[in-house]
């Protein structure tokens, strides 16, 4: 591109002389047109490519942010809900477990009781197993409850 300058500047000025005094005005004028233009596509390239970096550089920003964002939320999320699923299992488990075993309990309760006393007697500590056990379910029912998931 260089030498093409040098050559229009050389072929001007050489036209300049085969022509005369009196073309010298139209031979500069076009001269500085042309190296305006060429000035214009330079500064148009250097702005345009400016323009390009900093946009890329803003969106590559933009998106870093956002699959960050977007990556911790899922992550967040995953753990969340593994979280829960975990404390659903365990706590179903544990109410499971100790309804199944406080029925045992109580029903081993009635039978030794029955047999080993007069009836009276039976109800009433039977009636005090069954109601002691109840409350044990409840409160850990409700405590279960009480607590975040």
């Amino acid at each position: 591109m260089v030498t093409d300058r040098q050559d229009e500047i050389t072929a001007s000025v050489a036209a300049l002389q085969d022509l005369g005094p009196g073309y010298d005005q139209a031979l500069a004028e076009g001269l500085v047109e042309r190296i305006g233009t060429e000035i214009d596509k330079r500064i148009t390239a250097a702005v345009e490519s400016q323009v390009e970096a900093e946009m890329t550089g803003r969106v590559l920003h933009q998106l870093d942010r956002y699959a960050g964002c977007r990556h911790q939320r899922r992550r967040a999320r995953r753990m969340l809900k593994s979280d829960r699923a975990q404390r659903t299992d365990r706590s179903g488990r544990g109410a499971i477990v100790l309804a199944l075993g406080s029925m045992l309990v109580a029903v081993l309760a009635t039978l030794t009781v029955t047999r080993s006393t007069p009836w009276p007697v039976a109800l009433l500590l039977t009636m005090v197993v069954w109601i002691v056990i109840g409350v044990v379910n409840v409160v850990h029912i409700t405590s279960h409850r009480s607590q975040p998931r």
